[in-house]
């Protein structure tokens, strides 16, 4: 068996405002992160709510996002692929997408554009692994800084 190619990836600069982002279905016009974030949440990194999925992130305000999409569940890495350096986190979740689309958003954007950037799934159910690679250090985010990765990675459920 070979290595699993990706159906579709994309990476972004981000500024992840209030420490989080939304992976939006395309059909939820309503979409609300939750409010109160939980310690599970703040464990785990994640939340799942009835559409879509919410990512938590530390401190730093700048991240580079990679989205993956892949047919099946790929092979994940101790380490993130282009700096070398190991994920200093991961976590796994079941995520439902009914519209089969997603983009993403912040807290101060609410909702994605409607050009884009759109990702489209083959399953309206989804297993998801997200990997942090996060700068442990103590940062000023009004100076330029090496920005955290984080990887999420999508597969029918």
């Amino acid at each position: 068996m070979g290595v699993a190619s990706p159906q579709g990836w994309a990476r972004f600069a981000w500024q992840s405002d209030y420490g989080q982002f939304y992976l939006v279905d395309c059909g939820d016009v309503a979409f609300e992160a939750p409010v109160e974030i939980t310690p599970q949440m703040e464990q785990t990194g994640v939340a799942t709510p009835k559409a879509g999925l919410v990512v938590y992130t530390q401190g730093c305000l700048q991240q580079h996002i990679q989205i993956a999409i892949y047919a099946s569940e790929p092979e994940g890495s101790p380490v993130e692929p282009l700096s070398g350096r190991p994920w200093t986190r991961v976590s796994t979740a079941t995520a439902s997408f009914p519209s089969r689309a997603f983009g993403l958003s912040s807290p101060s954007f609410p909702h994605p554009l409607p050009a884009g950037p759109l990702f489209v799934l083959d399953a309206e159910r989804v297993n998801v692994r997200i990997e942090w690679m996060e700068h442990p250090e103590g940062r000023d985010d009004s100076v330029p800084v090496e920005p955290d990765v984080i990887a999420v990675t999508l597969w029918p459920a």
